[in-house]
């Protein structure tokens, strides 16, 4: 038995070194399969870190733009609203003229009124001055009507500056035909006061 001591003592040796060579094969085959797993994970953050940075690219590009376009729609907002202040200043002369017309309709309806009281021989002057009132209550409706379509039409009142220009114009030349009317009616009335003394 002690004869083959030796002969069981090598031959577990190299069992024992063909085991560990097992195992160190294994080993080895584990952490090459490792490195490769490693190489692929490393592989997959690198392209990822790639499509969070076009990801970032692609935000902060799309952030620039919003930002932008609320810049320019504040500024067209500030614009729309400096063109609005504008158009109502315009507008302002058409109230005042409608203002006016009607202040001298309601003059022009009292008179009326005192001329019927008065007598009966001023008919045809009455007539004359009922006639400048329909005059006037027409103007006043045809004032009233452009006042409303340069209301409606405030987008378009760039291209209408010329036609506001000229009715302003005319307007006035009504206003002081009127007041030239009126001046010479009450003349008349004068006259026929002084007449009938």
């Amino acid at each position: 038995m002690a004869e083959n001591l030796p002969l069981i003592v090598s031959k577990a040796v190299k069992d024992s070194n063909k085991k560990l060579q097992d195992e160190n094969s294994a080993l080895k085959e584990s952490s090459r399969l490792i490195r490769i797993e490693a190489e692929k994970l490393s592989c997959n953050l690198m392209m990822a870190e790639i499509d969070h940075s076009r990801l970032e690219d692609a935000m902060d590009a799309e952030l620039r733009g919003a930002r932008k376009e609320a810049s320019d729609l504040h500024q067209k907002l500030h614009l729309q609203a400096q063109k609005k202040i504008e158009l109502e200043s315009k507008l302002v002369p058409y109230r005042l003229k409608v203002a006016n017309l009607e202040a001298a309709m309601k003059a022009d309806a009292t008179k009326v009124e005192n001329l019927e009281k008065r007598s009966a021989d001023r008919e045809m002057l009455l007539g004359k001055v009922e006639n400048e009132r329909d005059d006037a209550i027409a103007e006043l409706a045809v004032a009233r009507e452009e006042a409303t379509k340069i209301a409606a039409e405030l987008a378009q009142a760039r291209d209408e500056n010329k036609k506001v220009a000229e009715e302003l114009a005319q307007a006035r030349e009504e206003t002081e035909e009127l007041k030239k009317n009126t001046d010479e009616l009450k003349k008349q009335t004068q006259e026929l006061e002084q007449s009938s003394a």
